[in-house]
């Protein structure tokens, strides 16, 4: 059997109680961009391992579809609200939220902290060569700083032992998995014990954005909460069930739940 790097330590909290709530089955930390940095900076600074995902309508969606992603999710350490669905989602239900924090947003500040605390950053996930691509970017634009694993989420899962030997040898301190929900956080909960990572951070299409086909909304939509409808627009054949009928699933979730107390529908 091999080394485990799992610590039997205390679970790691967030350092900002007050954020914690339960969002139809999940537990969400209601973080603004400061608290949200100030996090991954004591998760990588502090002993053990530690978890970090995201929550946004699709995968809210999916956790009430499939029991397992809400209970992987559950297990993470933190999860940030990704999305103007969730924020919506929050005052639906009587709560307050902070702005979205979406991953390709504050990335460069992530990536920066690390460089400036000497901290070493593996990407693993997204198509061939999309990850390559975000780390010549960012090794370019911060020359500090240290990116020493890299694998697409096709070669990185079809040949896993030398994905795992180089990840083994890599040993970067925080691991970006970008394979989707539910795979990434499967991934992590079945082989997070077997590296010497410090933080793994589900990240979905994240490296998409910077290195791959997909493109970030103008501007002034994201704020708006229109960031789904540029989406759709560039996507229309792959993503309208997700918006035009998910959306309208999720609202109807929120409000029932209000209705009903948090104990009714998911």
């Amino acid at each position: 059997m091999g080394v485990s790097y799992h610590s039997p330590a205390m679970p790691w909290l967030p350092p900002f109680p007050a954020s914690a709530f339960d969002f139809l089955g999940v537990r969400i930390h209601r973080l603004d961009r400061a608290e949200l940095l100030s996090c991954f900076e004591r998760a990588l600074e502090e002993p053990g391992q530690k978890r970090f995902a995201y929550l946004n309508v699709a995968v809210s969606n999916q956790s009430a579809d499939d029991p397992r992603v809400g209970e992987l999710l559950n297990r993470a350490d933190l999860v940030y609200v990704d999305g103007a669905g969730i924020q919506l989602g929050c005052k639906l239900l009587g709560a307050w939220c902070p702005p979205r924090n979406t991953g390709a947003d504050f990335l460069p500040e992530v990536l920066e902290l690390c460089a400036r605390r000497g901290w070493s950053v593996g990407f693993l996930g997204g198509s061939p060569g999309a990850a390559e691509r975000v780390r010549k970017i960012y090794m370019d634009r911060i020359p500090q700083l240290v990116i020493n694993f890299v694998r697409d989420g096709y070669t990185g899962v079809a040949d896993w032992q030398g994905c795992h030997q180089e990840l083994l040898a890599a040993r970067p301190d925080l691991l970006l998995v970008g394979l989707g929900v539910p795979l990434q956080e499967e991934w992590i909960e079945t082989h997070r014990t077997e590296f010497p990572v410090r933080l793994y951070w589900s990240v979905g299409a994240l490296f998409e954005y910077d290195g791959g086909g997909l493109s970030r909304c103008p501007g002034w939509m994201g704020p708006l909460g229109l960031e789904w409808l540029y989406r759709l627009l560039m996507e229309p054949g792959r993503l309208w069930k997700r918006y035009l009928v998910g959306n309208p699933r999720f609202l109807l979730r929120c409000l029932c739940s209000r209705w009903l107390g948090r104990g009714g529908m998911r």
